[in-house]
């Protein structure tokens, strides 16, 4: 909303000096407009300027009260709700959901690809791993991570746990370390080449890895898991995928065992402007994401459905920023 004066708004590279796009000047504007800025090529990191648009100087009043962000280009996963939802194998789905999480967070506000970790030397992997695990659970972090590691690490000893979509491995990793059977399950070869060298560096023998390239590819696992672990692994695929994958995932969860899952509530859809899904995934996971779900307690059983599960923690966390459900399966 601009109340005086002149205004203009652009992008500007991290070096803030080369503009990738700006738009006309507002200029004396009583009432609220939205500006819609189109960049080429985006980098990794820059600056949206809002300025005084006048030679002279002269002041000028304006208020922000939202910035959106998303990709609107024509890439292989336009139309990707509706190839989902007819891609029986999962095959294809898998494949194009790998070629964005190969991009795994590496501290609270990084992320690095598992092919480039790769180039890095042992020393330089084991020291990247333990600042980004001590970002991740501790300080700010506690509030993300770190709560639901101190509570679950102990838990977890000695159980067999299918961490499904493990990143970085801060969760498989760490839980791993304090005695539990990792299977780590990841759609990303890279990935689980990166998890192997990590394990190796952390001397784990109590792990296990599996690449997810279709739903036939989890008929080797074992049918008695204690725990599925699915942190933020779920909601990047349209609720009937999603629905397909986790009923192929629950046949290796014995009776009695419990499925653990991080995911987005619906809270933060709606605070978040209830884009469309494919625009939210952007505007949550950063370009290139193309799809994110969100969750509430009734949408998870349903999905997890014909099994059944009794409830022991279902919570919003993190200013609604994330939810936490821990389901025992009793059918």
């Amino acid at each position: 909303m601009v109340h005086k004066g002149h205004v203009g708004i652009g992008f500007v590279r991290d070096d803030l000096i080369e503009y990738l796009a700006a738009e006309q000047e507002r200029s004396e504007i009583d009432g609220d407009c939205t500006v819609e800025l189109s960049v080429d090529n985006i980098p990794d990191f820059g600056w949206i300027i809002i300025r005084n648009t006048t030679a002279e100087g002269s002041s000028s009043e304006c208020e922000l009260t939202a910035i959106r962000a998303y990709s609107c280009d024509r890439s292989p996963l336009n139309g990707f709700a509706e190839w989902a939802v007819n891609d029986q194998s999962g095959k294809r789905v898998f494949s194009a959901l790998a070629e964005k999480w190969k991009e795994v967070p590496v501290g609270l506000r990084n992320r690095r690809k598992t092919t480039d970790l790769l180039r890095l030397a042992d020393t330089k992997l084991e020291r990247l791993w333990t600042q980004a695990h001590d970002e991740e659970t501790t300080g700010d972090g506690y509030s993300t991570r770190g709560w639901y590691q101190e509570l679950y690490a102990d838990v977890l000893r000695g159980k067999r746990v299918l961490d499904v979509g493990p990143g970085f491995g801060i969760d498989g990793i760490t839980f791993a370390r304090c005695g539990a059977h990792v299977t780590f399950l990841d759609i990303a070869p890279s990935n689980l080449e990166l998890l192997g060298r990590l394990c190796k560096i952390f001397h784990l023998a109590t792990v296990e890895f599996q690449q997810l390239e279709s739903f036939e590819s989890l008929g080797g696992l074992p049918d008695n898991f204690d725990f599925i672990w699915c942190q933020g692994s779920m909601i990047n695929a349209p609720f009937e995928f999603a629905r397909r994958e986790a009923r192929a995932l629950i046949e290796h969860l014995r009776i009695g065992g419990r499925w653990v899952e991080l995911a987005y509530p619906r809270e933060r859809w709606v605070r978040e402007g209830s884009l469309s899904l494919e625009k939210w995934a952007q505007f949550t996971d950063g370009l290139g994401t193309p799809w994110v779900e969100w969750y509430n307690l009734p949408r998870l059983l349903d999905r997890l459905r014909p099994a059944e599960f009794e409830v022991i923690l279902s919570f919003n966390f993190h200013n609604d920023d994330f939810n936490w459900f821990d389901l025992a399966r009793r059918r």
